[in-house]
This record gives structure tokens, C-alpha cells and sequence, in this order.
């Protein structure tokens, strides 16, 4: 796994074993091909991080600032050495439960990105239903995105359950099993 494009061009991502899985390079280069130059000088928010393959694309291709947020110690370690060597400036790396740093953290935010564990059965925890909270809302800018990867199927993954109160769905788009989710505030 590689960065795709810009400063760190092809940089190669280290992933922890076993720990994540990440964002392939042909989804990830398909998201930032949509969101083009609204990464440009961007505060994005890479929640679920993993190795930060997201959150150090947004930098390499132009954001002023990404912080990266994982609770597995083992990823926000690798997130952290990923950044280091590709010797981008502008990354954090924060080591903690997702859903916990929404409800406390009073950044702003231009594009934030989740890659939860997906929804996979009836029943399955649905982290990225958990985050379209009203908090959530108050940590993007008026004009930002919110963006949601999931697998097709289950929780937000399922054509029926992906409205939300006070959020508008703009685009989606489809790579395999797994989809991509774009969102914006409601007007």
C-alpha cells in the first residue's frame, strides 16, 4: 500500500498485522479524486485510522492538517512511524475510542473519514450510525463532508438505513463489496 499521489508519492504504507484493514489504494485514490481540490489547505478528521493511510493521503496531496484517531495501540504506533518516515507536516496521531474523542474533542473540520469495523451480520455493532450524532454535526464545518466507509449489506451498508436526522446524503459510490458514503449538514 502506497501514497497515491502529491508530496509522499509513493511512500510506502506500513500496516500493523492482523490489527486493521485498510482503505485500498484504488478506493482511496477514487475518494480523492472526488473530492479534488477541497483538500487543498483542508483540517481533516481520519477517525478509525488504522496505519493513517487516509488521513497521510490528505496530507501528501495538500490538507493543512490531519489528525488521525485509533484506539488500537499497535495502529496509532504504526500511524505515527507511517508519518514520521514519510516526513509529512500537520499529522497527528491520538490514540483513543473513536466515538469517545467525537463527544469530547472542539476541533473543526472540513472533511472527516470513518472506517469503523464494518456492520457485517443483523445485530452487528453499526459505529458509523453511533457517529452521526449531534456532536458529530458540531465538529464539521458548515461547508464539510462527511465521509463513511462501509461493506454493502448491513447497518449504513444497507440501501434503507442510511438517512439520518440532520444529514443529508450527496453521493455515494460503490468498489466491490465495500461503499463509500458522502454526506453534508442538512441545509
Amino acid at each position: 500500500m502506497r501514497i497515491i499521489a502529491g508530496k509522499a508519492k509513493g511512500y510506502l504504507i506500513r500496516v500493523p498485522q492482523g490489527e486493521v484493514r485498510p482503505t485500498q489504494d484504488r478506493v482511496r485514490e477514487a475518494l480523492f479524486n472526488i473530492l479534488g481540490t477541497l483538500i487543498q489547505g483542508a483540517r481533516v478528521l481520519d477517525l478509525y485510522c488504522g496505519s493513517g493511510s487516509v488521513g497521510l493521503e490528505a496530507l501528501s496531496r495538500g490538507a493543512a492538517s490531519a489528525r488521525m484517531v485509533d484506539a488500537s495501540r499497535a495502529s496509532c504506533a504504526m500511524a505515527k512511524q507511517n508519518l514520521e518516515k514519510s516526513k509529512l507536516i500537520g499529522g497527528s496521531v491520538v490514540q483513543s475510542d473513536c466515538l469517545q474523542f467525537v463527544k469530547r474533542d472542539s476541533g473543526k473540520y472540513d472533511i472527516i473519514f470513518a472506517d469503523p469495523p464494518y456492520a457485517k451480520a443483523i445485530g452487528d455493532r453499526d459505529m458509523i450510525a453511533e457517529l452521526m450524532t449531534d456532536r458529530l454535526h458540531e465538529l464539521l464545518a458548515d461547508d464539510g463532508y462527511f465521509i463513511a466507509e462501509a461493506q454493502l449489506g448491513y447497518g449504513v451498508g444497507d440501501i434503507h438505513t442510511r438517512e439520518f436526522a440532520g444529514w443529508q446524503l450527496i453521493d455515494e459510490r460503490t468498489y466491490g463489496k465495500n461503499t463509500i458514503l458522502f454526506y453534508r449538514k442538512q441545509p
